[in-house]
C-alpha cells in the first residue's frame, strides 16, 4: 500500500504529523511527499491512495474571492495548480482521497465551490489557534453519510485550527458534519454507492491528541480499509 501525501509546504514536522499517523495505524504501507518542488505529479501513477494537507491560504481567484482581502496570507498558486491536477487524476482514477483542512478547500473550489474568506470577518466566533494552542469544539454529524457510518457517532469533538471555511459547496458534494456555529466542517459526495472514498474535514485528525476519538481514529482505519479493499479487487 503506498499512500501519497501532499506536502505542507510550512513545516516539516506538521508534514511528519501525517506520516506518523499514518504509520500508527500498524498497516504496513511505504508513502510518497507529493509536490510542485519535487515536480513528482506522476508519483499518483504509483499510489493506492491520496491525503491532501493542510497548510496557507487559496489564492482568492480560484473562486472569485477577494484578492486584495487582508486576512489572506502567504498564497502559493503554484501549490494550488500542481494539488488541483491531483485532484483530476484522482477523480479519474477513483484514488480513494482524504482532503483535510486547506485539502477540504482547495477540493471544494476545484468542484465549484467558495469559500469565507475570513470566518470572524463574516460573524462567526474564532476556529484559530489561542496561543499556539489548537482550538476544540463540538461538531454534529449528519446520519446519512459516510462520515457516520464509519464513525458511528452523531457528534464530537474535533480540534480547530483556521480562519476560512467552506461557503457554497462544490458540486456533488453534500455536507456531512458542522460545528454548533453552523460552519462546514466535513464533506463527501452525495452517492456513497456510486462515487469512490472521498472524505474532506475541516478539523486535523492527524494531530488529536486523544487517539482514540473516532473521528481520528476511526477515519484512518476505514480510510486504509478502503485502500486495501480496492487494491485488492
Amino acid at each position: 500500500m503506498v499512500i501519497g501525501v501532499t506536502d505542507t509546504m510550512i513545516s516539516e514536522d506538521k508534514f511528519n504529523l501525517y506520516i506518523k499517523w499514518l504509520e500508527g495505524s500498524g498497516i504496513l504501507l511505504n508513502w510518497i511527499k507529493l509536490s510542485y518542488r519535487l515536480d513528482n505529479l506522476n508519483a499518483l501513477n504509483d499510489c493506492n491512495g491520496l491525503i491532501l494537507t493542510g497548510g496557507n491560504d487559496i489564492n482568492p481567484a480560484l473562486y472569485n474571492g477577494p484578492v486584495n482581502h487582508p486576512h489572506i496570507k502567504d498564497v502559493d498558486r503554484k501549490r494550488d495548480d500542481f494539488e488541483r491536477k491531483l485532484i483530476d487524476q484522482a477523480l479519474n482514477k477513483k484514488i480513494p482521497t482524504l482532503a483535510i483542512c486547506r485539502g477540504m478547500q482547495l477540493v471544494n473550489i476545484h468542484l465549484g465551490g467558495t469559500l469565507i474568506p475570513d470566518i470572524e470577518e463574516a460573524g462567526y466566533k474564532s476556529h484559530r489557534k489561542n496561543n499556539d494552542i489548537e482550538n476544540r469544539h463540538p461538531v454534529n454529524i449528519d446520519m446519512d453519510t459516510l462520515i457516520y457510518k464509519m464513525s458511528n457517532i452523531d457528534s464530537g469533538h474535533v480540534n480547530s485550527s483556521h480562519h476560512q471555511a467552506v461557503a457554497k459547496p462544490g458540486d456533488g458534494l453534500i455536507i456531512s458534519v458542522r460545528a454548533e456555529d453552523g460552519i462546514i466542517e466535513g464533506m463527501e459526495f452525495g452517492n456513497i454507492e456510486k462515487d469512490h472514498f472521498i472524505l474532506l474535514l475541516q478539523w486535523h485528525p492527524e494531530r488529536m491528541m486523544d487517539e482514540n476519538n473516532p473521528l481520528s481514529n476511526k477515519i484512518l482505519e476505514n480510510y486504509l480499509a478502503t485502500i486495501s479493499n480496492q487494491s485488492t479487487t
